[in-house]
């Protein structure tokens, strides 16, 4: 879907000045991410979102990670991509789940995926020994009750299908190349991801970032999302939840 410019400029302007090229909406076409995405999508991760263990074990890793998300059911996936570059350079991705409960039930069912995603981690863990160091002190006892938890939680939540919870989608991961910041295709990204998992029935979306440097509270805080707390992370840094209530099936875009 090629994005009108008009939009563009809009969001442009209500944010802050225009710093992309001139005419460089013309360029922009928003469209469902796809597999052929992922090594792009996990490069920009580890690259733009330094913050928290994952994209500390490599692009390699996030990959896997990425496509667990992307080709489950209740995952979503957005780029925007630079038409008029050479083979449609992604500037900017959004990636999540319409039902995050849903998609860690599904994943802890699948064998498969696990030994993947557990493999690729030791693997990356094996050439980085700082960070195998800092999750044998800070996560290995903590993961292993949460996986023992998580397996109880799976087999209650197959037993009691008829107890509905609500719905919570999670925006795992937005960014935007440096050099289309400050453009509106931040907010595009966020817009798009909120529309796709309001249409599922999600009450909610929730995220996450650092409250430091590398965060993007002001982005959150300026699209009108609710602030949680902040809490420390394992690695020493400070995070805040932001969250959007959706209000059931009635949200619609103000974009």
């Amino acid at each position: 879907m090629r994005i009108p410019r008009g939009i563009v400029d809009d969001l442009r302007w209500s944010i802050v000045a225009p710093s992309t090229p001139e005419h460089a909406a013309d360029r922009l076409v928003l469209r469902p991410a796809e597999r052929e995405d992922l090594p792009a999508t996990s490069r920009a991760h580890v690259a733009l979102l330094p913050i928290g263990l994952f994209p500390s074990l490599g692009a390699r890793f996030v990959r896997r990670w990425h496509r667990t998300i992307l080709t489950s059911r209740y995952g979503v996936g957005v780029v925007v991509i630079d038409a008029a570059a050479p083979q449609d350079e992604i500037v900017g991705f959004v990636l999540g789940t319409a039902d995050h409960a849903g998609y860690t039930a599904e994943l802890a069912r699948d064998r498969r995926a696990m030994a993947s995603l557990a493999l690729a981690g030791l693997a990356a863990l094996v050439l980085r020994p700082r960070v195998a160091l800092r999750v044998v002190r800070t996560r290995f006892r903590p993961w292993a009750r949460r996986v023992s938890r998580r397996r109880a939680a799976v087999r209650s939540r197959e037993r009691a299908e008829s107890v509905s919870a609500p719905q919570v989608a999670v925006m795992t991961a937005l960014a935007v190349r440096p050099d289309w910041r400050k453009s509106g295709v931040g907010m595009l990204l966020a817009e798009r991801f909120v529309e796709l998992v309001a249409s599922t029935g999600a009450r909610w979306v929730e995220a996450q970032t650092s409250t430091g440097p590398l965060g993007a509270t002001g982005f959150y805080e300026r699209l009108g999302w609710d602030a949680g707390q902040a809490r420390p992370t394992p690695d020493g840094d400070t995070v805040r939840t932001y969250r959007l209530d959706l209000g059931g099936a009635g949200w619609t875009s103000t974009a």
